[in-house]
């Protein structure tokens, strides 16, 4: 049976917007199937979630407040950083949505005998759901990308610590590149778009806007596996490298916990 109850949207910030009056659309829609004393029922029930919902505190979950590129180390172990415009970004239809990031920063480290690592970082502290805009595997194939593979992964950032993220190896001749990456939202690490949706909502429901953070390592390399070791032991050293704030960038809530433990 079709509810009688009138529609409420949820926005991605945990807004509620309600359609139109709720005792309009209640007479409009269900004079005829609902008695006057059903219909008051109704609509108070759903006047008081809304409000309930709308009164609940809200609470900003923020891991870096200043410059992203002032808590990260510009140089640790073997590696220096130094800016690059190498790097493949979204397609330009798409730059106007990446806007509402804070903050977009592209490092490229290089090692003594020249190895290079290209680092990718978009924050945004009031997340608006749009970090799918930098997936490796939207961004790569609008930049004329084949994806050869992509597949989910672990990632140990320290000996307490494993996080879920990604790895795709992609090329568009001559180049063949080979990426790993994490989304942060919050406390959560979402590896799809449809689970950054959910994720969100959820925190949202208990009362947190969460910042967002994606976080994007890659390489010009053919060889697959020497790749992937190559970015696996970057992040782990980047992690042990950076300062407490750095941290709180690239793993939120898991920073606090793997330091005391």
């Amino acid at each position: 049976m079709a509810s009688c109850f009138p529609f409420i949207d949820i926005g991605v910030l945990g807004v509620v917007k309600a359609r139109s009056s709720i005792t309009e659309i209640a007479l409009a829609g269900c004079a005829s199937k609902m008695s006057r004393r059903e219909l008051l029922v109704g609509s108070a029930l759903l006047a008081t979630a809304g409000a309930s919902f709308i009164g609940q505190p809200r609470k900003h979950v923020i891991a870096v407040k200043g410059s992203i590129q002032s808590v990260l180390p510009s140089a640790f172990g073997e590696w220096q950083s130094h800016a690059d415009d190498g790097f493949v970004m979204p397609p330009a239809d798409e730059l106007k949505a990446a806007s509402v990031y804070d903050e977009q920063l592209a490092l490229t480290y290089r090692d003594q005998i020249g190895n290079e690592v290209m680092l990718l970082i978009a924050y945004a502290r009031y997340q608006s759901g749009l970090l799918m805009v930098h997936r490796p595997e939207a961004c790569y194939p609008g930049s004329g990308f084949t994806i050869n593979m992509d597949r989910d992964i672990s990632i140990a950032i320290d000996k307490y610590v494993n996080i879920p993220g990604r790895f795709l190896s992609t090329s568009n001749p001559p180049r063949e590149e080979q990426v790993l990456y994490w989304t942060r939202l919050g406390s959560a690490f979402p590896i799809s778009w449809d689970e950054e949706r959910w994720t969100l909502a959820v925190q949202n429901l208990k009362g947190f806007i969460p910042d967002g953070a994606l976080i994007r390592m890659s390489v010009l390399e053919h060889d697959v596996n020497v790749a992937e070791i190559r970015l696996r032991k970057f992040a782990a050293d980047l992690y042990q490298a950076t300062s407490t704030a750095g941290r709180a960038l690239l793993l939120g809530d898991l920073a606090t916990h793997s330091k005391r433990l």
